[in-house]
């Protein structure tokens, strides 16, 4: 099944790499013109950007900041309505993980530091870019958000709790939008992968990968594109009536 949206528009946070990247080529090849925002890795924003305008579909507008600040978030949003006149769909999908310890040394302001850091950048940045975006969809009464949450919001983590909790924030800022918004138009919800092929995972799936896969019914480790699929259904008209949701994509790892 080919799904077709031309002429809509998408930002994509961490569109780079990964879960994002998936995204983006995705969206791309359903005529999506999307913003592709990055931090650091211009070299693969550029190249992923190239690809998809050698393949003929809309190449994506390169936007770049580092979504732990407030000034920075302002400068990619700012940007991406530059680029493409408006934002239709809202993914939200970078994030980071660092392993943070409640029980482990004793450096109250460095475990509070990793701590901020992760849900400014994980949840935070979502809030806002969402806060920003929100008007624009209210005046069309359209607009689709998808934030990319995780396994971790219901299960919880036992060495980084921030990651978890910022997920779960996540998960619930979409619900609390789904209430608010769906009056104008406006749809939220979240995909919770489990593992994921990608660089964040790729340590622990090298080190753990056996124990990793017999935690899966399904015997696989999910791609990048598992995760992208769910996110084209959700602003698709074929997802048009979810609202609220959060989407388990774990292979059954994990059932709530």
């Amino acid at each position: 099944m080919k799904l077709d949206l031309p002429g809509q528009t998408a930002l994509v946070t961490g569109g780079s790499r990964g879960i994002g990247a998936a995204t983006v080529r995705l969206l791309a090849s359903a005529g999506v013109r999307v913003a592709l925002h990055f931090a650091k890795s211009r070299d693969l924003a550029e190249t992923l950007a190239k690809e998809i305008a050698e393949t003929g579909q809309p190449e994506p507008v390169l936007v770049q900041g580092d979504l732990a600040s407030e000034t920075e978030r302002r400068k990619v949003f700012e940007e991406a309505v530059r680029g493409l006149s408006r934002i239709d769909h809202l993914v939200n999908n970078a994030g980071i993980f660092e392993r943070n310890p409640m029980d482990e040394g004793h450096d109250d302001a460095l475990f509070l530091a990793r701590w901020r850091h992760t849900l400014n950048v994980n949840l935070e940045a979502a809030v806002h870019l969402t806060y920003l975006a929100l008007p624009a969809m209210r005046a069309r009464r359209f607009g689709r958000i998808v934030m990319v949450s995780s396994r971790a919001a219901f299960r919880g983590e036992t060495d980084c709790a921030d990651y978890a909790v910022s997920k779960a924030g996540m998960v619930n800022l979409a619900r609390c939008l789904a209430r608010a918004e769906g009056k104008h138009g406006i749809t939220a919800n979240a995909v919770c992968p489990g593992w994921v092929e990608t660089d964040m995972a790729q340590a622990d799936l090298l080190r753990d990968r056996e124990a990793i896969l017999g935690d899966i019914p399904l015997g696989r480790v999910a791609t990048a594109e598992d995760v992208a699929r769910a996110i084209l259904f959700y602003v698709s008209p074929l997802g048009s009536y979810a609202n609220g949701t959060a989407l388990g994509l774990n292979g059954g790892s994990f059932l709530h």
